[in-house]
C-alpha cells in the first residue's frame, strides 16, 4: 500500500486565483516511511496573495519572494514522486491522505497544470483519504464529540502536539490522527469478532 500524506499552504482558498507557497509530504509504503519532504515556492506571477492567508501562515511577502521559483520546486516534487510511482502504470498510484484532502489535491492539480503538466493524477488515485471525513464518521457514530473538525481541535483531542498552519507540522499531525483512526477501526473490528 502506497500512501502519500500531503499538505499545502497557499496564498488563498481559490486554486484558480491563488498559489501554493509550501508543500510538505510523507511517503509511506507498506507501513514504512520512505521519505519526508518540505518545500517552499513562490506563487506564479499574477496569482493573488490574500492578506488573510498571510495572517494564517504567519508569512510575509518578503519571505515569500525569497522562496524558489515554482518550476524549481515542481522538478524536486516530481523527482520524489517518480522514485515511488510509475506514472504510466494505471495501477501504481498513491492513496493521498490529508486533512480536507480535496483542497490540497485541487491546488496540486492546478499547480501541476501551471507547471505545464496537467497529470497530477498520474501519481495519485482519485480515491482520496480525508481525516475530516473520518472525524465526521466517528462523531456521528458517537465515539467522541468535538467543538469543530479543525486539525488543531482533533489533534488536541488525541493529545497530539501541533503548531498549525505549517504544512510539515500539519501533515505529521494528520498522519498521527490517521493512524489513531486506523487503530480505532481495528479495535472495533476485534470487538465485533469477539461478540
Amino acid at each position: 500500500m502506497k500512501l502519500l500524506f500531503l499538505d499545502t499552504e497557499t496564498t488563498g482558498v481559490d486554486n484558480t486565483k491563488n498559489g501554493i507557497i509550501q508543500i510538505a509530504g510523507i511517503v509511506e509504503i507498506d507501513g514504512e516511511v520512505k521519505e519526508e519532504f518540505n518545500m517552499t515556492c513562490r506563487p506564479f506571477p499574477g496569482q493573488a496573495v490574500s492578506p488573510d492567508a498571510l495572517k494564517v501562515t504567519g508569512k510575509t511577502m518578503d519571505e515569500i519572494r525569497a522562496y524558489p521559483e515554482p518550476q524549481t520546486t515542481y522538478r524536486d516534487i516530481v523527482a520524489i514522486l517518480d522514485r515511488y510511482i510509475d506514472r504510466y502504470n494505471k495501477t501504481d498510484k498513491f492513496y493521498m491522505v490529508g486533512q480536507n484532502t480535496k483542497f490540497d489535491y485541487d491546488f496540486m492539480t492546478a499547480w501541476f497544470k501551471n507547471n505545464g503538466n496537467p497529470y497530477f493524477y498520474a501519481y495519485v488515485a482519485y480515491h482520496l483519504i480525508d481525516v475530516i471525513q473520518a472525524t465526521a464518521l466517528f462523531t456521528v457514530a458517537g465515539h467522541f464529540k468535538l467543538e469543530n473538525m479543525k486539525l488543531a481541535t482533533v489533534a488536541k483531542h488525541f493529545g497530539i502536539p501541533l503548531k498549525a498552519h505549517d504544512a510539515m507540522n500539519d501533515i505529521r499531525a494528520t498522519r498521527e490522527i490517521f493512524y489513531r483512526y486506523v487503530d480505532l477501526l481495528k479495535q472495533l473490528n476485534h470487538a465485533e469478532v469477539a461478540a
